[in-house]
């Protein structure tokens, strides 16, 4: 038996929003470890990189979720933590 392509485009969002979770996760922490890098200029530009790639793995899953047409509780996820940014 094969799954419809509604089931697959539901497993697909659940996917995705767990992704973005993910990335948000990933962005608090890389935001902490900001704050306790101290005064050494390696570790600092190894936070900003961190920051970065959080930031830019957040933006490409939102910019999937987008055009997979998320559902309203979906876009209601993405909206909240797009501001935080």
């Amino acid at each position: 038996m094969t799954q419809g392509p509604d089931r697959d485009q539901k497993m697909w969002e659940e996917k995705i929003l767990k992704e973005i979770e993910k990335a948000v996760s990933e962005l608090d922490h890389s935001e902490i470890a900001f704050q306790w890098v101290g005064n050494d200029p390696d570790a600092v530009d190894a936070a900003i990189s961190r920051i970065d790639a959080a930031i830019n793995h957040y933006n490409f899953l939102i910019k999937q979720a987008k055009r997979m047409g998320i559902s309203a509780d979906g876009k209601m996820h993405i909206e909240a933590h797009q501001k935080t940014l």
